[in-house]
């Protein structure tokens, strides 16, 4: 996804139309391809050919041809209607391509192409759900990963509505978790409260699964970036909107490991409703304690034996969390062993 693309092909337009026309009609298993393609280009020319291309028909094109006749395809109807011509056919275009294109790498191109082509925001935005579905349903949903945290600018420039807003951020949401990929599935819960806020219907059970994700995943640890969004904030203060789980979450922002342990022990029911994995999140609370230690000992060497009391460790397991520390960004520093 980029700038806007330009498609050049070699050849009159006549010709290019009537080359497709063809080359569906052979891949429709047209009795008489002269006669459907001459029917194809006649009259309403773009509608003509885009209809007939759909229902699986140019999605299936074989991978080596996909980009080329679709690149055709897409460079006709923007000829002959324009950009506002592709636009309107670009979500049922996609959404034939999302359904029934055998190679996800090929068909993901060619909704790259066409979200770069369509112009107009909506359009790129039903482009991109298709892109989502393609993506999950040929496990190549890693290739979306770089743009998960771009959603709530790109959902802004394509201007739609917070619903749509929402919709799109959480199908990407789901099928990221449905891929096992619960870090990415976070980022996109993140993004979800940055692009849609607060007033949303669904803000408080994002908000809340967010906060217990961050709680049970080992490689997140920023707790600020989620703490510190605005829709978090106005939902911990409107009537304990977020219940349990803003409990959770002033627990993690105001307990070092030891406070954390009594708050495990009072309140163990209702984290255990919420699907927090207390072992995990006692890990991560070790893990949040020595990153403040270190961050009240700036410049000060820190005994091994003052992390070890604090976190409820063997001094000669000291080293293990600290490198892990280290490993999770919380903090930069060295052992003098």
């Amino acid at each position: 996804m980029g700038a806007k693309d330009v498609i050049f092909v070699d050849g009159e337009l006549s010709s290019q139309i009537d080359e497709l026309a063809r080359y569906i009609g052979e891949l429709k298993g047209a009795s008489d391809v002269a006669a459907f393609a001459a029917e194809v280009s006649s009259g309403e020319v773009p509608s003509n050919i885009i209809q007939a291309s759909l229902g699986g028909v140019l999605a299936k094109a074989p991978e080596n041809k996909l980009e080329a006749v679709y690149n055709q395809l897409f460079a006709i109807a923007a000829s002959q209607g324009g950009d506002d011509g592709l636009s309107s056919v670009a979500g049922e275009v996609a959404r034939d391509i999302e359904t029934q294109a055998e190679s996800g790498v090929a068909g993901l191109r060619v909704l790259n192409n066409l979200y770069n082509l369509a112009g107009e925001g909506r359009a790129q935005a039903k482009v991109f759900e298709s892109m989502v579905g393609l993506a999950a349903r040929t496990q190549l949903l890693g290739t979306l990963v770089p743009l998960v945290t771009r959603l709530p600018t790109m959902c802004s420039e394509w201007g739609v509505s917070a619903e749509d807003s929402a919709r799109i951020i959480l199908s990407l949401r789901d099928a990221l978790d449905q891929a096992q990929l619960s870090c990415e599935a976070y980022e996109a819960e993140v993004a979800f409260l940055q692009a849609v806020g607060s007033a949303s219907d669904k803000a408080v059970a994002v908000a809340s699964s967010a906060i217990v994700r961050f709680a049970n995943l080992a490689a997140l640890c920023d707790l600020d970036a989620l703490a510190s969004l605005a829709s978090v904030q106005e939902l911990s203060q409107r009537n304990n909107a977020l219940g349990d789980a803003g409990l959770l979450l002033n627990a993690l922002l105001s307990s070092d490991y030891r406070q954390w342990l009594q708050f495990v022990a009072a309140n163990g029911d209702k984290l255990k409703a919420l699907g927090v994995d207390a072992q995990k999140a006692s890990d991560k609370m070790r893990l949040l304690t020595v990153a403040s230690i270190a961050a009240d000992s700036l410049g000060q060497g820190v005994p091994f034996a003052t992390i070890a009391q604090a976190i409820d460790v063997a001094e000669t397991d000291v080293e293990v969390w600290i490198i892990d520390v280290i490993r999770s960004g919380l903090i930069q520093g060295k052992m003098n062993q």
